[in-house]
């Protein structure tokens, strides 16, 4: 029996690359790519239906805001999709599972149509994280629809030349990263941070960017200021343009503000809520300068070093977050079997925080290897899109609350920039620029 010679000099065992041959058509095939929509799609189906959650403390103020512009605070235009199933007289977990299957679909589609490896090993990584987090689609939230918003620019963006109408395409990216932004403003500050960080890498390499880079960087800034101008647009037709203050704030408050470097560093609080009223008569700024001046340095940098394994290593967030909905928790507290409902429930968090953890590190190895490869290949500028993102969401929390879910969008739109990475640095002969 011969043994193969690799390119790199290896050599390979006939079986070996027999069976890495087959698991990577497999993995590539159409027929894998449906088993992994259809099991995602499955399991947040059901436990919806089974468990079937009320909403409840932000998914509760999304329901009943959905539609009606007076009671607007926040959910951009995310909370406009939620409110067409809720016209048509949807219930809250119908409506919750038509949008959160449509943009998890479209996260695993466009996700996979990106991927440029053969295993679709970036595509795969994000149908394991949307497995992990499928308990959270029968949930009245809108950070899921968020990030497919965000995927579906990025997609478009990424589009060869033959297949993409130039400026009506840049123009449609655009929009479809404002909704996405307008649906979940902290993308805004992220993509703020990461859009900083690049032009200081671009100036520090001195080195031509790629031609996709300058067309990616205009629809991020513009597609982000848009969404951040229509979220504030919507609260001020609401006449609640106050609750920038009273909500947004709050977590500038309960990330840095008011938090101690004690359990639960950077968590919201009642207190951080109070805290963000009281100073509403002073400006924000003013209001930020006076609170950081009443503590030395080193108390803000020990709350943010208490928040650091939170952030880079966010806990699992899905499963709790359904069965914390009140009608769920009132049902298990008046079985007669709730010890051993408990105790199955401890097991089954226990293992999601373990498969969680797992997965989100693969992630971020992921972006460091993507960003490696890219920058060997003296593709420099473009290495640094997966890591920059990741970064930059790092940096937002270590100033702002942290709560496992806040950290979808860094996971489930990781591998996207790591797709885009690998694909135009493999082909960076090719000009995309805008015509």
């Amino acid at each position: 029996m011969e043994t193969r010679v690799q390119p790199d000099g290896k050599a390979k065992h006939p079986v070996v690359a027999q069976a890495a041959s087959a698991i990577g058509r497999m993995l590539g095939s159409h027929a894998f790519f449906c088993a992994e929509a259809a099991a995602i799609l499955a399991i947040g189906i059901l436990l919806a239906l089974w468990l079937r959650p009320e909403p409840h403390s932000d998914w509760a103020y999304y329901w009943a805001a959905a539609g009606d512009v007076t009671r607007y605070e926040r959910g951009g235009i995310g909370l406009w999709l939620l409110a067409i199933p809720k016209a048509l007289g949807w219930s809250p977990i119908a409506s919750a599972l038509l949008l959160n299957s449509l943009a998890a679909a479209a996260l695993l589609w466009f996700a996979r149509s990106l991927d440029p490896t053969a295993t679709r090993w970036f595509g795969l990584l994000v149908a394991l994280y949307l497995l992990l987090i499928a308990p959270f689609m029968g949930i009245v939230q809108l950070d899921m629809l968020a990030a497919a918003l965000l995927a579906a620019g990025l997609w478009l963006l990424a589009l060869p030349p033959s297949s993409r109408t130039t400026k009506a395409t840049f123009v449609v990216a655009t929009g479809l990263i404002a909704a996405g932004v307008s649906t979940k403003p902290q993308y805004a500050l992220t993509l703020w941070a990461m859009l900083g960080l690049l032009s200081v890498a671009w100036l520090l390499l001195k080195r031509r960017a790629h031609p996709l880079l300058p067309i990616l960087f205009s629809a991020l800034l513009i597609g982000s200021i848009g969404g951040f101008a229509i979220d504030s647009g919507l609260r001020a037709l609401s006449g609640r343009s106050e609750a920038i203050r009273t909500n947004s704030a709050v977590t500038l408050y309960a990330g840095l503000l008011t938090s101690g470097a004690g359990i639960r560093c950077g968590y919201w609080s009642v207190e951080a809520a109070e805290a963000a009223k009281a100073d509403l008569d002073k400006p924000l700024h003013r209001a930020v300068l006076d609170r950081l001046a009443e503590k030395p340095s080193g108390h803000w940098a020990s709350i943010m070093a208490c928040k650091l394994p939170q952030i880079v290593l966010p806990p699992s967030y899905a499963l709790n977050w359904l069965v914390e909905s009140p009608n769920i928790r009132a049902r298990f507290a008046s079985s007669s079997r709730k010890t051993e409902i408990a105790a199955d429930l401890y097991r089954a968090l226990y293992w999601e925080r373990r498969a969680y953890a797992g997965i989100t590190l693969a992630i971020l190895l992921a972006s460091v290897f993507t960003c490696i490869a890219a920058w060997r290949r003296d593709h420099r500028s473009l290495a640094l899109l997966p890591v920059l993102w990741i970064a930059s969401f790092w940096a937002v929390h270590l100033v702002f609350e942290i709560q496992g879910r806040y950290f979808l969008g860094m996971f489930v739109l990781a591998p996207f920039f790591c797709a885009i990475t690998r694909r135009f640095s493999h082909s960076a002969d090719r000009a995309f620029a805008v015509r």
